[in-house]
C-alpha cells in the first residue's frame, strides 16, 4: 500500500510540475507544423542511413582492420551502450533544453561519431565513435516519437515516420555498397552521412527555432521515477524488444543465411535485404489506416500469425526465389507493429510520462539483439532453420499483448476502447 502511495504521488508530483507545459502536448494539426514534420521525419531517416550500413560494410572492415568477427561484433555493443545512456539521459536533457533543443544535441552527437569515422582512425577509435552515433540516434528517436504523437491523427503520421526510417534502411546498402565496392575508401561513405547530418542539425535548429530551448519537463527526476514504476511501460518494453529481436533476425541474418545455407551468389542475395526492408517499409505506410480502423490489437494477432506462416515457408521451402517473396511479405507484414505499439502506449499512459517512457524504451531498440548474435557461430546454432527463429520471437511478441490483461484495470479498459 505504501509502494502504491508513492506510486500515485510521483505521478501528481509529474502532473503538477508539467501542467505549465502541457502547451507542448497540445494536438497540432498537421499543417501547422509542416516544417517540423520534415525536418523530425529527416532526422530519422538519418537513423535508418546510420543502422543499416555497418553489416553491408564489414566484408570491407575486416581486411582494413585485419580483425576477425568478435572485434567486429564490439561496434554493435558499443553502439547500444549510447542508446542506453540516452535513453536515461534524456528526459534530464530535454528538462533543460526541450525538444527541440535536445534535437539538435543529438543531431550534432551523432555528427561527431562521423567525424571520427570517415578518416579510418585506428580501430579503437572507430569504435568509440559508434558511442556517439547510438547516443545522438537514440535523442533524436525519442524526440521525433514524442513530437509525432502530438499530432493529431497520429496513428497516420507514426506509420509514416517509421516508414522514413525504412526509407533510409533501404538507401543506405546501396550507398554503402557502392561507394565500397567502387573506391578504396569505404570509410567514405560515413564522410556522405556527416554531410547529410549537418543539414540535419541546420533543418531541426530552424524549424524548432521558436522555443528551441524551451523546457518542456519541470521535474525530470519525478517523470523519470514514475516511468520506471509505471507496469505499463515494462510491458510495452517488452514487447518493443521481443518485436526488434524478430526484425532484427530476419533482416540482419537474411543474406547470410542465403549465402551460406541455399548456396546463393552473394552479388545477387544481397538485393534479397533490400525487399525485405522494402517491404517493411511499404507495410507501415500502407497498413497505418486499416490497422486503426479494424483495431490494434487484434490487426496485430493476424499480422503475426501471417508473419509465422511466412517465416515456415522461407524456412521449408529451398529455393531462393520463393525465400525472396515470403521475406518480402514478411517485412511488409511486420512493419506496422512498431508505430502501432508507440501509438497504443502514448493512450493508455498519463500524458505527463510520454517523454519519460518513450525515452526509456528507446534503449531497448535496435542494437539491443545484434550486439549479442555474432559473438555466435550462427550456422551451427541456426543450420537449416535459418532465420525461423524470428517465428519464436513473433510468438513471443504475442503474448506480450495478453499479458496487457496483468496491467492495471484503468490502463486494461482504455486498451480496450482503442482496440
Amino acid at each position: 500500500m505504501d509502494t502504491e502511495n508513492q506510486n500515485d504521488g510521483s505521478v501528481e508530483d509529474v502532473e503538477n510540475s508539467s501542467a505549465k507545459d502541457s502547451s507542448f502536448f497540445t494536438q497540432k494539426d498537421a499543417s501547422q507544423v509542416v516544417g517540423r514534420l520534415i525536418s523530425t521525419n529527416y532526422a530519422v531517416m538519418m537513423a535508418g542511413l546510420n543502422d543499416a550500413a555497418t553489416g553491408v560494410l564489414i566484408p570491407y572492415l575486416q581486411p582494413a582492420y585485419d580483425i576477425g568477427l568478435l572485434k567486429v561484433s564490439m561496434v554493435y555493443l558499443i553502439n547500444f551502450a549510447g542508446w542506453l545512456v540516452a535513453s536515461f539521459a534524456n528526459i534530464h536533457v530535454c528538462s533543460r533544453l526541450g525538444s527541440g533543443g535536445t534535437l539538435v544535441v543529438g543531431a550534432t552527437i551523432q555528427c561527431f561519431g562521423y567525424v571520427l569515422m570517415f578518416w579510418k582512425p585506428p580501430y579503437p577509435l572507430f569504435m568509440t565513435a559508434f558511442f556517439f552515433t547510438g547516443m545522438g540516434v537514440a535523442f533524436q528517436d525519442a524526440q521525433a516519437n514524442i513530437f509525432t504523437v502530438t499530432v493529431k491523427h497520429a496513428h497516420r503520421w507514426l506509420g509514416i515516420l517509421h516508414a522514413v526510417y525504412g526509407v533510409g534502411t533501404i538507401i543506405a546498402p546501396l550507398i554503402a555498397n557502392t561507394i565500397a565496392s567502387r573506391t578504396p575508401y569505404w570509410h567514405y561513405y560515413y564522410l556522405a552521412t556527416f554531410i547529410l547530418g549537418v543539414l540535419n542539425v541546420v533543418l531541426l535548429a530552424w524549424t524548432f527555432r521558436r522555443g528551441l530551448f524551451k523546457p518542456n519537463v519541470s521535474n525530470a527526476n519525478a517523470e523519470m521515477k514514475a516511468t520506471l514504476t509505471n507496469k505499463v511501460v515494462w510491458i510495452f518494453n517488452g514487447f518493443f524488444f521481443l518485436y526488434v529481436g524478430a526484425e532484427v533476425a530476419s533482416g540482419g541474418w537474411l543474406v547470410q543465411f542465403l549465402v551460406s545455407v541455399r548456396h546463393g551468389d552473394p552479388k545477387k542475395v544481397g538485393y534479397v535485404a533490400s525487399g525485405f526492408w522494402s517491404g517493411f517499409t511499404l507495410g507501415r505506410v500502407l497498413l497505418a489506416d486499416i490497422t486503426h480502423k479494424l483495431g490494434e490489437r487484434r490487426m496485430v494477432f493476424f499480422y503475426i500469425a501471417l508473419a509465422i506462416a511466412l517465416q515456415v515457408m522461407f524456412w521449408l521451402i529451398p529455393n531462393i526465389i520463393a525465400n525472396a517473396v515470403t521475406v518480402c511479405l514478411l517485412g511488409f507484414f511486420i512493419g506496422p507493429f512498431y508505430p502501432v505499439g508507440l501509438y497504443v502506449l502514448t493512450k493508455v499512459i498519463p500524458q505527463e510520462l510520454h517523454i519519460g517512457a518513450l525515452g526509456r524504451l528507446h534503449s531497448e531498440l535496435g542494437t539491443s539483439w545484434i550486439g549479442c548474435i555474432p559473438l555466435h557461430d550462427w550456422r551451427n546454432r541456426f543450420k537449416d532453420r535459418g532465420t525461423g527463429y524470428a517465428a519464436d520471437y513473433g510468438w513471443l511478441v504475442s503474448r506480450d499483448w495478453d499479458i496487457l490483461g496483468s496491467a492495471p484495470q484503468t490502463a486494461l479498459n482504455q486498451v480496450r476502447r482503442i482496440v
